[in-house]
């Protein structure tokens, strides 16, 4: 068997193994559930007939699927159901895999992921593992794919879903071969099996039978692998699952050209192809004309061997040169559009809370300032002498007492606060969107932050910014919010996109807002790193006391872009203020990293001193070369490592962008 070919094969095959999909459907069960949905006013029921035909038409229409899986996530939200909408945005993720975009995968699965956390449900929030998973497993990082299958597997078992656990079992499988385990491989198979060969699902046998090849294969079983191929093909063909069945002739006839019986590999590739066609899977036809030209070539007869290598090659361009289709790019804008309701009712829940926090927060200083009477006439009173002690003493009890629900109402309303800055700060879904492969590492020293990340799209540029205001706590907070907002009117409604020229107005108008401009005391401002990036490979940089730093993928070594060195807002001798503009071009791979001095300024280590900006730099260097989830994790593990039992003195803000 052929390794180039089959690898590509299962690739194909996780795509089949996704979740919520169904046994092959006929059309009697696609036309009863179109009735269903006909009949079925708009509320929850209705929604749920959607998602199931939806998955009935994936394994024979992938444009239906898509159309009435976008349906059921309109229709959702709008009943502002969380239920639903969690598992009609899984549905939609997993048809987004189907077509190959793992952005839009990705960005509905978190959010689906986040929707079941809220929920306590244990069922979604385990496919949602699984789902997550299979995005890393494309992206290669199979260290993370086989965690996120693990803890799928954790909770199925936890609640004893079995239906979801043989799953979970054949992606771990599909992992442990790609390490090169592949007795561990064969056994979580065969765990799969046991649960199915219980069930009598003939399509999920077929499926577990076509993976199970693999493994047999590199042991050198191939009487085991030529097995398990025939088993597939087997069940497959009771079903008629048309999405199975190319992959499962291929792999038999993979091992039938091994064994050098050509003329069985003849009949196997004849319905790979046959399959392949009436699905209208280009990739399995490509692969078909690929394997067709082989087994030519060992029988050698070389026209023909030319021939479908011709073929292939042709479909092969045709492939790669294909672009999203419009109907696609239309229903995913009506699918944002019908958002926007759900959107604005989101914003008036966030300003009612807002003023609600604006009374509790004058009731707390009422509070404290009785408090503070209280403890003024208490101190008074210890002087007056033993003959009021007991009396004083029972006071003081009751004011400990009140000091601590005090402190409770003080850290209540700060993670209040946290709350709402981190409601201002840029989602960071639209980070998956802006920088797929990127990390943001924000850790406040105190709660809330006066650091901030703030990033946007505007004009086909990417703009984004690693912002340290002054202080930290609730000043700093306040602060980071105000600079927050001044960056997305300079952007947002102005349109002004230069990071040089955002500076100069985001400058004026913090001097504005803290009265900095007149004889005003406060010294308040922030330092700033921002870039914009056109094309994904022309990088704009401006700064304020804060570098750019880029690691080139061909080099090992650190280039570092100077910021200006004043600051934003704050004390200005000078009569006007200007930032510079620097310009630079990167390559696929290259990777660039904006931070505030907080992970520099960390005191720690055996002798108790700073991290410094050295080391710091040498770390990016070190592992530049490693996926962004792993960077953060091995910048987060660092400085925990370093701090200790240290206090943590600032705000850290690290984020990390590949190209």
């Amino acid at each position: 068997m052929r390794k180039r070919s089959y690898i590509k094969y299962l690739l194909f095959l996780i795509l089949v193994q996704q979740c919520f999909y169904l046994p092959a459907q006929n059309l009697t069960i696609i036309d009863s559930i179109r009735n269903r949905v006909k009949s079925s006013p708009d509320d929850t029921s209705k929604v749920s007939a959607l998602i199931n035909l939806s998955q009935a038409y994936r394994n024979s229409n992938s444009d239906s699927a898509f159309k009435y899986g976008l349906q059921a996530v309109t229709l959702s939200i709008h009943l502002k159901s969380l239920t639903k909408i969690g598992y009609a945005q899984l549905n939609l993720g997993s048809i987004y895999l189907d077509k190959g975009d793992y952005g839009s995968a990705s960005d509905l699965y978190l959010k689906a992921l986040k929707i079941h956390e809220d929920l306590k449900d244990n069922a979604g929030i385990a496919r949602c593992y699984n789902n997550i998973g299979i995005i890393y497993y494309y992206q290669k990082n199979y260290n993370v794919a086989m965690d996120y299958f693990s803890k799928a597997l954790k909770i199925n078992k936890e609640f004893n879903y079995t239906s979801e656990i043989y799953k979970n079992y054949i992606h771990i499988g599909v992992i442990y071969n790609k390490w090169g385990k592949f007795e561990e491989a064969v056994q979580s198979y065969l765990r799969a099996l046991k649960i199915q060969e219980g069930i009598g699902n003939k399509k999920n046998l077929a499926e577990i039978y076509t993976n199970m090849c693999m493994p047999y294969y590199n042991m050198g079983k191939i009487n085991l692998a030529l097995e398990s191929s025939e088993k597939a093909v087997k069940f497959a063909e009771e079903i008629g699952n048309k999405r199975v069945l190319p992959v499962a002739y291929s792999n038999l006839a993979d091992l039938y050209i091994e064994a050098k019986k050509y003329d069985k590999a003849n009949f196997a590739l004849q319905r790979a192809l046959k399959y392949s066609k009436e699905t209208k899977d280009k990739g399995n036809i490509m692969l078909s004309y690929h394997n067709f030209a082989t087994l030519f070539e060992l029988q050698n007869n070389f026209k023909k061997a030319l021939e479908y290598a011709r073929m292939a090659n042709v479909l092969t361009d045709s492939i790669n040169n294909e672009s999203n289709s419009r109907q696609t790019n239309e229903l995913t804008a009506k699918y944002e559009s019908e958002k926007k309701e759900l959107m604005i009712s989101s914003l008036e829940k966030d300003k009612a809370l807002s003023e609600e926090k604006l009374v509790r927060d004058k009731n707390f200083k009422t509070y404290l300032i009785i408090f503070c009477l209280f403890i003024i006439a208490f101190a008074f009173g210890l002087f007056r002498g033993n003959v009021q002690k007991r009396k004083a003493n029972l006071a003081l009890s009751f004011a400990y007492q009140e000091i601590e629900e005090k402190n409770k109402d003080i850290t209540d309303s700060i993670n209040y606060s946290k709350r709402i800055q981190e409601a201002s700060l840029s989602p960071k879904e639209l980070k998956y969107k802006l920088f797929p492969d990127a990390f943001v590492l924000f850790k406040p020293k105190d709660i809330i932050s006066g650091d901030f990340y703030w990033y946007t799209e505007k004009n086909e540029k990417k703009l984004i910014a690693a912002c340290d205001c002054t202080g930290h706590g609730v000043p700093g907070a306040l602060m980071s919010m105000l600079g927050n907002n001044i960056l997305n009117q300079i952007v947002n409604e102005k349109g002004i996109t230069s990071p040089d020229e955002i500076l100069n107005h985001l400058n004026n108008e913090v001097r504005k807002a803290l009265k900095q401009e007149g004889h005003g005391k406060t010294q308040d401002g922030m330092d700033i790193a921002l870039i914009s990036i056109t094309g994904e490979t022309e990088i704009e940089y401006a700064g304020a006391q804060r570098p750019l730093w880029v690691i080139k993928n061909d080099e090992k070594s650190l280039l570092e872009l100077k910021s200006e060195k004043f600051s934003i807002g704050g004390q200005q001798s000078e009569t006007e203020r200007k930032f510079i503009k620097q310009t630079i071009s990167l390559s696929k791979g290259d990777c660039i990293y904006l931070s505030s001095d907080g992970f520099a300024d960390q005191f720690g280590g055996l002798e108790g001193k700073r991290f410094m900006s050295k080391r710091f730099k040498d770390l990016l260097l070190t592992n530049s070369s490693k996926p962004m989830p792993e960077q953060e994790n091995i910048l987060v593990e660092t400085i925990n490592k370093w701090k200790g039992k240290h206090e943590q003195v600032d705000d850290i803000l690290v984020i990390g962008i590949r190209v």
